[in-house]
């Protein structure tokens, strides 16, 4: 297990030159960046081969309306993430280790749903790492990613999010991937939305 995630840590650590001590506003274009200010979400597709299988996988970046510390307490509340991943149907709590959590989330739509259970990790202060925990039952093949956070202009934060995701099913990669990875590529936004809900109107 730990061989898979450092394989996998080390792709997101190439794609965003250098995590976590450049995934932040230095790693973005001068476009990016303009995008940004405009309110948009900035996103990044890729796909990598690995021993384990083909992985597809994205960058968002975004900025948030709030303090990175008030960003960083929703990533550690286990509630959030019910929120803050897209089609998700449910996100059960199912135990912690120390100061890691385990949450089960199923995630689908009327007619199609899977589940899997991650394991949440805040390795830094500002970065919250997050994997599939492979030895739970699981509807995907592997999955993983990470949140950061970087105060921006204005009392707000920069938030990165990342994620790589490994489908089994050739049929389902076949049909389904480039949807499933438009999907992923939502949280940015919806986190976004959900800190911004809970601040309410500020003065």
């Amino acid at each position: 297990m730990a061989r898979r995630l450092l394989a996998l840590l080390a792709v997101l650590c190439a794609l965003v030159l250098g995590l976590p001590g450049r995934a932040h506003a230095g790693a973005l274009t001068t476009d990016e960046k303009a995008r940004l200010a405009r309110g948009e979400v900035v996103k990044r597709t890729f796909d990598v081969e690995l021993p384990e299988g083909d992985f597809i996988g994205g960058l968002g970046y975004v900025i948030i309306a709030a303090p990175p510390a008030e960003v960083m307490a929703v990533l550690l509340d286990p509630g959030a993430y019910r929120y803050i991943f897209p089609l998700t149907q449910d996100a059960r709590l199912v135990g912690r280790k120390g100061d890691d959590f385990f949450l089960t989330l199923r995630q689908g739509g009327a007619t199609v749903a899977g589940e899997y259970t991650v394991r949440a990790r805040r390795e830094t202060p500002s970065l919250v790492r997050f994997w599939m925990d492979p030895t739970r039952p699981h509807d995907i093949g592997d999955c993983w990613g990470f949140f950061r956070v970087d105060p921006a202009d204005g009392g707000k934060t920069l938030l990165t999010y990342g994620a790589l995701l490994h489908l089994e099913f050739g049929v389902i990669k076949l049909l389904f991937q480039e949807k499933i990875r438009t999907y992923a590529l939502q949280t940015p936004e919806l986190l976004r939305r959900h800190v911004e809900d809970r601040r309410g109107p500020r003065p």
